[in-house]
C-alpha cells in the first residue's frame, strides 16, 4: 500500500483536486502542495513551492488521517471515500513502488512506508542515510561516523540483512554501486534537497525490479516537476556535556587526556539552489539543482565515552579499564628465540617433555618459557632509567599497562565535503512520444582518520646481537650470546618481533573520493487510448580513488632495524633506532614513511522497457491489467592499485590489496498482472495479482523469480493483503573477482593469553600445541588475520518472502482521521554470498570441534598466535566467499495515525511506526543449525539487534505555515550474544553481566517552522534534545566503534540545526 508525502498510503478512488481548471492527485504536506500524480497536470499553473490554504485542504475529502501524517512516516493507507470534487476531476493514474502496474488507485499489495519531505525538513538532516536510518525496519549501515573501517560512503540496510540485499532506486530506476569494496549504492548520490518522498517496499521485488530487492526495495522519488527558485542554506553542530565522573576519573588514573567538560563541534553547512520552469505553453519542464555540503570532524578525545580504548574489567570501580595496542611509543619487544650461538647450558630453552635433552629453538612467547631472561620475553624500553635498557613490559596484563591508546586521535565523525547538481527535463512532443533525459553528478571526499602507524611486529623474526643499536643491557636483555671474556657475542642472533608506535609521524588518513555520473535518456508515451510504453538507456559511472597517507614500509622498517647492514639493502636506508627512547628522528621516520594510491571505474548499463495496458474486464470487476518488459544489465569493475597495496608493503593495513577486474551482464524478460474478481458487491475489492521473471546471467546461470498477492477488503474501511515472492542477490563484481589474500578482522582468540577461555583439548583442535596453550599472544586491539577473497562460481542468492496484514481506516466508523495498519513479514535468504566468519569459524571450533571448521584455522607454528604478521607463513583464518548458509528474519510492522483539527485554521497530529521482530537467525553452514541474533550483539551477531524499536510523532501546524513537532525515537534493549544460551553464539563474558547488557533508549527530537515572510520560512530544531549518552561496549566487541555503536546511538550528544528557505 503507497503512502503519501503525509506518509500515509493513498487510496485514491475518485478523488481529486481541481487547481485553476487542472485535475491531479494531490498529496499535502506542511510546507508544500506534493502533486502525486502529475501525468495530465498543466504546468505553470500552480507553483509547486507554494502553500497551500487549508480550506483547499478540506476539499480534498481524503479524510484526516491522510492529511494528518505531514511529519510521519507509516504504512497506513487513507481508504476510499466520497470526495467533493470539482466536475471534470476524475482518476489519475500513477505507479506505486513494488509494481509497474499504472492503476488509479494506490492498493500495492506490498506494504510500501513513505517519508515525505515535510518529515525530512522536520529532522534537520542533510544526509539522506539519516533520512532512513530513523525507520524501525533499517539497521545502521556505512555512515559518517565510521572512520576505521569506512568507504566513505553512505548506505541503507533493511532488516539487517545487508545493504547488498536492499535495492535502491531513484524514481523507480537503480541507483548504481558507489565503492569498489562497499558495492551497495551510495546514498551520496542523491540530492537532498530535491526528494519528494522516499518509499519503502518490505520484502522481495525481484520479479519486478530484477536482482538484489531481497530485503525491500527503497525508492527515492525526486521532485521532477518543480516550478520557481528555491535557495535554502542550513547550519547544524553538536552540543554535548561531558559528565561521565567515573570514566573522566579513570582517564586520571590511567594519564589518559580528559576532555573539556563540554562540546560544540561537528559544524555542518548545507546550501541547495533549485531551479524550474515550463517552457513551450507547458509541453516542456526542466528541473536543475546544484548543491554544496561540508561536515567538519570530530575526534573521540571529545568525549569521555569515547577517550580512551575501553576494555572490560570487573575490578576497576567503572568496569573498564583503558587499554589499546600492544604497539606502542616505547615499543613491545617479544622475545621468541635466544641467542642461536649460546652454549645450551646458558641459553634460555625449555626441554621437550616428550623428548628430554632436546631444544625447542622456537618457543611461544609465555615468560615461563624464556624464564631465563631477566626480564622474561615481553619488553619495553625503560622511560625511567636509561634511555636504551629495557624493563618487563604489563602489555598482556590485562590492566592497560604498558599499551598505546590509540582512540582520541580516530574520527568520530569524518569530514566530509560533498558537490551535487544535475537536471531533470521532458518534453511532450505528442501524447506518443515523450522523450525525457535526467543527469545526476556527485563529487565527494571525505577523510578518515585513524590512529598512527607502527611496525606491528612485521618484520624477519631476527636481529643481529652486533647491532649498533643495541645496548649491552638490552643485548643481554634479549638472551644473547657472550663471549670467552663476558661481552656479547656480535655474531649471535635473537628471535624477536617488534611493536614500536611512530607517533613521531602522522595518524593514518584514508582520503576517500567518490565521483559519480549518472544519465537517463528514454522515452513514453501512448500506444492507444490504454496501452502505454516506457523505454530509457541509463548509463553510470562511479571513479574512486583513495589517496592512503602516513604509513611505513614494511621493507624498508626490517632494513632500517637491521641498522641497514649494507647488502641488498634499498638505497639510502637510515638505521631505524627503536631502542632508545625518543630515539626516532625525523630523518629516520621520512625514510620509512610511505604513502599508497588505488583507483576504480564501476560502470553499469542498463537498457530497459516494458509496455503496459488493459486485456479487458472478464470478471465484470474491472480490466485485468498487464506488464511485459526486458531488460539488459551489464556491470563492470577495474580497481587498479599500486605496489605498496600491491605487495602488502604497508605495516597498517594488515595485507596486500590485490586488483581486482572484471565484468558480468545479465539478459531479463518480466511480466505483471492484476486481475480484479469482485468489486463493489458481496466484497468491497478483492483481487490477484502475479509477477514473473527470467534472467539469464552471463556468470551464474539462469534464475526465476515471481511473486503471488491478494488484495481482499470486505468493506470500505478494512483491507487484507499478502504476498509471497520469490526473489535472488546475484553477485557482485567484488565476490566473484576479488583476489585471495590476507587482511583483519575484529574479535577475540579464546586460545589466547595466560588464561584462555577454551581448554586445552578445545585449544588443541585449533592448532594449538601443548607448549604454546597459554603462552599464545593475545591481540590487545583486537584484530586478527583472515584469509579471504572471491569466488568466481558463486551461485545467485534465493530468498522467499512473504507479507500479510490489514489495513484499517476508521472514516466510516466515525472515527475521523485514524488509520492503522498491522503487516507480518518472513524473508528466508538460502545460499547467502560471503565468508562464514572468522569468528564463527574459531567459535564453532572450540564449541564442536568439527573439521569443518578447525580445518580453517592456521596456527603460527612457532608461537600459536593469528595475528602476528602478514604473510602466508603467519597464523591467520580461512574466510573466503562461498555460498554459505542462510538467514531468516521475521516479525511485524505496526503504523498508527491520527489527525484532528484544534482550531480552525490548524490541526494536531499523532503517528507511529513500530517494528517487532520475533526472529534475526543466520546459518554459517547448510549442515548447521541456525542461530538467533534477536535481543543480542557481539562479536558474532555484529551491532545490536533489538526486539522493538519504533518512533513516535506528535505535532501540531496551522495555514499560516506555523508548525511543530515532537518525535520519540525508541530502541530495545539487548544482550553480549555471549550470553546466550545457544552453544553458537555463548561463550566467555567479556565482563560483568551488567556491563554486558544494554537497557532500551529513548531520544526526543523537537523542531518548529515558522513562515516569516510570503518568500521565506525558517526552521528550527534540536534532536536528543536531552543529551542522552550512548551505552559503553568496550573495543572488544566488533563492529563498535568509539566504544559504542554510533550508527545506532546518538554518540555525540544533542544536534541543533537552524534552517532558512527562500521560495521564489
Amino acid at each position: 500500500m503507497a503512502t503519501n508525502a503525509l506518509h500515509l498510503p493513498l487510496w485514491i478512488g475518485q478523488e481529486a483536486l481541481s487547481v485553476e481548471g487542472a485535475s491531479c492527485v494531490t498529496n499535502t504536506g506542511i510546507r508544500d502542495l506534493k502533486v502525486f500524480a502529475r501525468r495530465n497536470f498543466p504546468r505553470g499553473n500552480f507553483r509547486y513551492k507554494d502553500r497551500i490554504n487549508m480550506k483547499m485542504q478540506s476539499k480534498l475529502k481524503l479524510a484526516s488521517a491522510p492529511l494528518a501524517l505531514g511529519v510521519a512516516l507509516t504504512a497506513v493507507p487513507a481508504m476510499a471515500q466520497d470526495a467533493d470534487t470539482d466536475e471534470g476531476a476524475g482518476n489519475q493514474p500513477i505507479v506505486v513502488t513494488g509494481s509497474r502496474i499504472v492503476r488509479p488507485e494506490v492498493e500495492s499489495v506490498s506494504p510500501v512506508t513513505t517519508v515525505g519531505q515535510a518529515a525530512i525538513d522536520q529532522t534537520g538532516t542533510v544526509r539522506v542515510e539519516d533520512i532512513i536510518n530513523d525507520l524501525p525496519q533499517t539497521v545502521a549501515g556505512q555512515s559518517a561516523f565510521l572512520s576505521n573501517g569506512a568507504s566513505g560512503t553512505a548506505t541503507v540496510n533493511l532488516r539487517g540483512l545487508g545493504s547488498n540485499r536492499t535495492l535502491v532506486l531513484v524514481d523507480g530506476r537503480r541507483l548504481p554501486a558507489g565503492d569498489p569494496f562497499a558495492t551497495a549504492p551510495d546514498l551520496n548520490q542523491i540530492p537532498s534537497q530535491l526528494i519528494e518522498r522516499v518509499e519503502v517496499v518490505t520484502g522481495g521485488a525481484s520479479s519486478v525490479y530484477g536482482a538484489d530487492a531481497v530485503a525491500g526495495v527503497v525508492n527515492f522519488i525526486m521532485d521532477r516537476d518543480f516550478e520557481g527558485f528555491s535557495l535554502e542554506g542550513q547550519m547544524s553542530f553538536y552540543q554535548a556535556g561531558n559528565n561521565n565522573d567515573e570514566i573522566r576519573d579513570l582517564l586520571r588514573r590511567t594519564n589518559n587526556a580528559v576532555p573539556a567538560e563540554s562540546q560544540a563541534n561537528g559544524f555542518t553547512y548545507d546550501v541547495n539552489a533549485t531551479f524550474g520552469a515550463s517552457f513551450d505553453d507547458g509541453r516542456g519542464h526542466v528541473t536543475a539543482y546544484l548543491g554544496y555540503r561540508e561536515i567538519e570532524e570530530i575526534v573521540q578525545a571529545d568525549y569521555d565515552e569515547s577517550a580512551c580504548a575501553l576494555s572490560f574489567s570487573a575490578g576497576d570501580p567503572t568496569g573498564f579499564t583503558c587499554a589499546g595496542s600492544s604497539t606502542t611509543p616505547n615499543g613491545t619487544f617479544f622475545v621468541t628465540r635466544g641467542g642461536a650461538n649460546t652454549p645450551i647450558d646458558t641459553r634460555p630453552t625449555i626441554d621437550d617433555p616428550d623428548n628430554p635433552g632436546t631444544l625447542i629453538t622456537n618457543p611461544s612467547f609465555g615468560d615461563q618459557i624464556l624464564a631465563d631472561l631477566p626480564f622474561g620475553n615481553v619488553l619495553t624500553l625503560n622511560e625511567s632509567g636509561p634511555g636504551n635498557t629495557f624493563r618487563r613490559s604489563a602489555a598482556f596484563s590485562g590492566t592497560g599497562a604498558d599499551t598505546y591508546n590509540y582512540a582520541p586521535t580516530n574520527y568520530y565523525q569524518r569530514p566530509d565535503t560533498r558537490w551535487t547538481a544535475g537536471f531533470f527535463a521532458d518534453y511532450e512532443v505528442s501524447e506518443s512520444f515523450k522523450p525525457y533525459a535526467e543527469f545526476q553528478f556527485m563529487d565527494d571526499r571525505s577523510v578518515a582518520q585513524i590512529a598512527f602507524s607502527g611496525t606491528f611486529f612485521n618484520g624477519p623474526g631476527t636481529l643481529s646481537c652486533g647491532s649498533s643499536l643495541l645496548s649491552a643491557q638490552q643485548a643481554d636483555s634479549l638472551g644473547c650470546g657472550t663471549l670467552t671474556d663476558g661481552s656479547i657475542d656480535p655474531d649471535d642472533t635473537v628471535g624477536i618481533l617488534i611493536g614500536k608506535r611512530l607517533v613521531e609521524g602522522f595518524p593514518r588518513q584514508n582520503d576517500l573520493r567518490h565521483t559519480s555520473y549518472r544519465g537517463v535518456i528514454g522515452a513514453k508515451g501512448q500506444i492507444s487510448d490504454d496501452w502505454s510504453y516506457d523505454v530509457y538507456a541509463l548509463r553510470a559511472n562511479t571513479i574512486y580513488q583513495n589517496v592512503y597517507l602516513n604509513d611505513l614500509s614494511v621493507t624498508r622498517i626490517n632494513a632500517a632495524i637491521a641498522g641497514c647492514p649494507g647488502t641488498g639493502e634499498p638505497a639510502g636506508c637510515v638505521p631505524l633506532d627503536v631502542f632508545q627512547v625518543g630515539g626516532v628522528t625525523r630523518e629516520q621516520f621520512d625514510y620509512i614513511a610511505v604513502n599508497a594510491l588505488s583507483n576504480a571505474d564501476l560502470e553499469t548499463r542498463v537498457v530497459s522497457g516494458y509496455v503496459t495496458g488493459p486485456l479487458g474486464d472478464v470478471t465484470g470487476a474491472g480490466d485485468i491489467q498487464v506488464v511485459l518488459g526486458a531488460e539488459y544489465r551489464e556491470e563492470a569493475y577495474d580497481l587498479r592499485v599500486d605496489e605498496n597495496f600491491a605487495l602488502g608493503n604497508l605495516s597498517g593495513q594488515g595485507g596486500p590489496t590485490a586488483p581486482v577486474s572484471g565484468s558480468f551482464d545479465v539478459k531479463e524478460v518480466f511480466a505483471e498482472i492484476v486481475v480484479p474478481l469482485v468489486r463493489d458487491s458481496f466484497l468491497y475489492d478483492f483481487s490477484i495479482e502475479g509477477g514473473f521473471r527470467y534472467s539469464d546471467y552471463s556468470t551464474s546461470g539462469s534464475s526465476e523469480t515471481y511473486k503471488v498477492g491478494v488484495n481482499l477488503a470486505p468493506t470500505d474501511f478494512l483491507k487484507f493483503r499478502g504476498v509471497y515472492s520469490k526473489a535472488v542477490r546475484s553477485p557482485n563484481a567484488v565476490n566473484l573477482f576479488a583476489p585471495q589474500t590476507i587482511g583483519l578482522f575484529g574479535g577475540t582468540d579464546p586460545c589466547a593469553g595466560s588464561d584462555p577461555d577454551a581448554t586445552q583439548a578445545q585449544c588443541a583442535n585449533t592448532g594449538v600445541t601443548a607448549a604454546q596453550y597459554g603462552n599464545v599472544p593475545d591481540n590487545p586491539a583486537g584484530q586478527y588475520n583472515q584469509f579471504g577473497g572471491g569466488n568466481p562460481n558463486l551461485d545467485v542468492e534465493k530468498a522467499d518472502t512473504w507479507t500479510a496484514g490489514f489495513v484499517f481506516e476508521g472514516d466510516s466508523l466515525g472515527l475521523r482521521g485514524f488509520a492503522l495498519s498491522v503487516d507480518y513479514f518472513n524473508i528466508e535468504v538460502d545460499g547467502t554470498i560471503g565468508g562464514i566468519g572468522a569468528q564463527t569459524i574459531l567459535n564453532q571450533c572450540i564449541d564442536t570441534g568439527s573439521d569443518t571448521f578447525c580445518d580453517l584455522i592456521v596456527r603460527n607454528a612457532g608461537t600459536g598466535d593469528l595475528w602476528v604478521g602478514s604473510d602466508a607463513v603467519d597464523g591467520y583464518v580461512i574466510n573466503t566467499t562461498q555460498n554459505i548458509g542462510g538467514l531468516k528474519t521475521e516479525g511485524f510492522d505496526i503504523n498508527a495515525g491520527f489527525d484532528f483539527p484544534v482550531t480552525d485554521t490548524g490541526s494536531a497530529y499523532l503517528d507511529y511506526a513500530g517494528t517487532y521482530t520475533t526472529a534475526y537467525e543466520l546459518q554459517s553452514l547448510p549442515t548447521l543449525d541456525f542461530y538467533d541474533c534477536i535481543g543480542y550483539y557481539g562479536s558474532t551477531c555484529g551491532q545490536p539487534f533489538p526486539e522493538y524499536s519504533h518512533i513516535a510523532r506528535l505535532g501540531y501546524r496551522s495555514e499560516d505555515g506555523f508548525s511543530v513537532n515532537l518525535s520519540w525515537r525508541f530502541f530495545g534493549g539487548v544482550e553480549a550474544d555471549v550470553l546466550s544460551s545457544d552453544p553458537q553464539l555463548s561463550g566467555a563474558s567479556q565482563g560483568v553481566e551488567e556491563l554486558d547488557t544494554i537497557d532500551s533508549y529513548s531520544w526526543f527530537d523537537l523542531s518548529g517552522t515558522v513562515r516569516v515572510l510570503d518568500t521565506l520560512t525558517l526552521t528550527a530544531g534540536v534532536n536528543n534534545m536531552f543529551d542522552k549518552k550512548p551505552p559503553l561496549v568496550g573495543s572488544a566487541y566488533s563492529p563498535s566503534n568509539g566504544n559504542t555503536y554510533p550508527g545506532i546511538y546518538d554518540p555525540v550528544g544533542r544536534n541543533i540545526f537552524v534552517r532558512a528557505a527562500l521560495d521564489f
